[in-house]
């Protein structure tokens, strides 16, 4: 995987991502923090995805996410798909 993307640092491109789009302070958000917590929903999270996409330059391929996902069930699901785009 591309050592830019680790899951600590996708997670601090999360809670960028939200700031600058919704204008919420994720500073003292865990890794452990549900997006419906934040206070987002399933479209919100989507837009923040699609940033990520376009930030880190890939498309992901599997957006697969349980419900009311956490930071870093999102961070693990977009490093997922870095790494497998790196084995292509």
């Amino acid at each position: 995987m591309d050592a830019r993307w680790t899951e600590e640092n996708i997670i601090e491109l999360l809670k960028k991502t939200v700031f600058d789009t919704f204008d919420i302070d994720l500073s003292e958000a865990t890794p452990q923090t549900s997006v419906s917590d934040i206070g987002l929903d399933s479209m919100a999270v989507l837009d923040v995805i699609m940033t990520v996409e376009d930030t880190i330059g890939i498309k992901l391929g599997r957006i697969e996410l349980p419900k009311n996902p956490s930071l870093q069930d999102v961070a693990a699901m977009v490093a997922r798909n870095v790494e497998a785009r790196a084995d292509e």
